[in-house]
């Protein structure tokens, strides 16, 4: 059953008024992008901001409740990520119902003022760096951090990515696309499989794309949105292999650079100054970047 059949649809109507009667506050919103959930920037009259997240119907409460306390883990050593705020009942998750009948989950979280990195075209040295030690940061806090139902068969865990590729690569139509896939996944069986079982893991974030780390601070045209301040969306949590966070942040930051084995130096320099990597992770993400 796909995810994106039971992505809630509420008016901006509605969620004004959710935020009234569960949370107390009284507020103008609009529609933030998302993918199969639905998040409302609240903002209030005296200019304070909050997200009201309503989550997809077939979201499972345990794993929210393991995002909740994940990211205010994480808040109490870094202020890249939100926090969770609880209703007027005191509940950090509670239900709602849509005109259809499906139930919906919501969370109020703290509002993260920033750029989406993907809307900045300048990545400066500097930025690549801030980026790691941003990742590194949220990595480094969820290390010592564990919940049972993030310990789950995730479709985008890269401990299961050479599996997804072989029982999928058959779907490529494109011959050539189709042989590119099969040399990549052979290339990874024979250089990077090998060391996988020597790879730290924990829970990490696994999902820091160009959309997800938001970019701001700066008071001149040189420094200007060159430094993370924000790590969000911590929906695709998975207990991996601990460098993989650092992959995942690599492989959205390298596409269409000239230079994507400078970049992702930048990128590692910075996530090993915060988290220091060992030599058999700095060994398997060289071999990864050298795949592409």
């Amino acid at each position: 059953m796909s995810l994106l059949e039971h992505t809630p649809n509420f008016l901006t109507e509605t969620a004004v008024k959710i935020a009234a009667e569960l949370y107390g506050i009284r507020t103008t919103t609009k529609l933030l992008p998302s993918e199969r959930d639905q998040n409302f920037l609240l903002e209030t009259d005296s200019s304070e901001k909050f997200v009201l997240k309503i989550a997809n119907a077939l979201e499972n409460r345990d794993f929210l409740k393991a995002q909740n306390e994940a990211m205010n883990h994480v808040a109490k050593s870094s202020a890249l990520c939100q926090k969770v705020l609880p209703t007027l009942a005191g509940d950090t998750i509670t239900e709602i119902n849509s005109p259809n009948g499906a139930t919906h989950l919501v969370r109020l979280v703290t509002y993260l003022d920033g750029i989406p990195l993907g809307n900045i075209k300048r990545h400066s040295n500097e930025l690549l760096r801030d980026l790691g030690r941003a990742v590194a940061q949220v990595d480094k806090a969820l290390a010592d951090f564990d919940h049972t139902a993030i310990h789950r068969k995730f479709h985008w865990d890269l401990a299961h990515g050479l599996e997804v590729c072989r029982e999928y690569e058959s779907l490529i139509t494109d011959e050539s696309l189709c042989a590119l896939v099969q040399k990549i996944t052979a290339d990874y069986e024979q250089n990077i499989a090998p060391l996988l079982p020597n790879l730290r893991k924990s829970i990490i974030h696994n999902d820091a794309n160009d959309y997800n780390l938001l970019v701001g601070g700066g008071d001149d045209l040189y420094s200007r949105n060159q430094s993370v301040v924000g790590v969000i969306d911590f929906g695709d949590l998975v207990h991996s292999y601990t460098v993989g966070g650092l992959a995942i942040a690599i492989a959205y930051t390298i596409l269409e650079k000239p230079n994507p084995l400078a970049v992702a130096a930048e990128i590692v320099k910075g996530y090993h100054a915060e988290f220091a990597l060992n030599e058999i992770e700095l060994n398997a993400l060289f071999r990864m970047i050298c795949l592409r």
